[in-house]
């Protein structure tokens, strides 16, 4: 935030950004539905979209940039001698204001889209929707940095950290919309349906709290699957600072 104008100029850009994918809604759905899905629905499953996008990018986005960085030129040493666990610290050391507070328009968008279908979600639908979200960030997490990790072998991967824009450009819209094939892949391989759909749907009064449960044992266990593989690819780190 030291740079003000730049921080501004960020802001403004993504808001812009996020108008021109809304007039792309407004236009493709608005004269009917599609797969089940209203223009109004997908104000609010966008909402949802812009919000776990933005945490995403600006809580863990510098960070996966970096990491390849760190292998290359020694950072990751003095990340190892310090006593804190290696992956927390290397996931979280930095944090970007301007990725994360683009989840305020993220948050109109959503309320504008339940205001607009005439629905008040209750406590229990909002638990839903955070646990979902909650769920769906672990998810996004442990894909990003799996691959991430691999900066481990190669040294330099920073174009490896993009992987997470082109999972969120099919998160924008709800897995309904593509072959049933692919049902099964954007649900647990590449975890789309938990990123947005299962939240909208949520906030819609269309999920059920077992739903939640499966969601909250498939982010524990991917989480601990990329725990061990981190703890793996150390065993081949060779420092480049000694």
């Amino acid at each position: 935030m030291e740079f003000r104008a730049q921080f501004l100029a960020g802001i403004v850009a993504y808001m812009i950004w996020s108008g021109v994918s809304l007039v792309f809604i407004e236009v493709v759905f608005a004269q009917s539905s599609i797969a089940g899905w209203t223009r109004d629905e997908m104000w609010v499953l966008y909402g949802t979209c812009v919000v776990l996008e933005s945490v995403c990018w600006g809580a863990l986005g510098p960070n996966m940039m970096r990491f390849s960085g760190m292998v290359r030129d020694g950072g990751l040493d003095i990340v190892l001698c310090r006593p804190v666990n290696t992956q927390f610290l290397v996931s979280t050391r930095y944090i970007d204001p301007n990725g994360v507070l683009n989840a305020v328009p993220g948050i109109a968008v959503l309320l504008w889209g339940l205001h607009k279908l005439g629905r008040w979600p209750s406590v229990g639908d909002w638990l839903l929707w955070a646990g979902f979200l909650a769920c769906g960030l672990v998810m996004a997490y442990c894909v990003w940095f799996f691959v991430v990790i691999f900066a481990v072998w190669t040294v330099r991967l920073e174009s490896a950290a993009v992987v997470f824009d082109p999972m969120m450009q099919l998160a924008r819209f709800p897995v309904d919309i593509y072959p049933k094939s692919w049902h099964l892949w954007l649900t647990f391989l590449l975890p789309v349906a938990f990123l947005t759909t299962f939240p909208a749907n949520a906030l819609l009064g269309r999920s059920q709290p077992w739903l939640l449960l499966t969601a909250v044992v498939l982010a524990g266990t991917v989480l601990f699957f990329i725990s061990r593989f981190f703890k793996f690819a150390l065993r081949f780190y060779s420092s480049a600072s000694s």
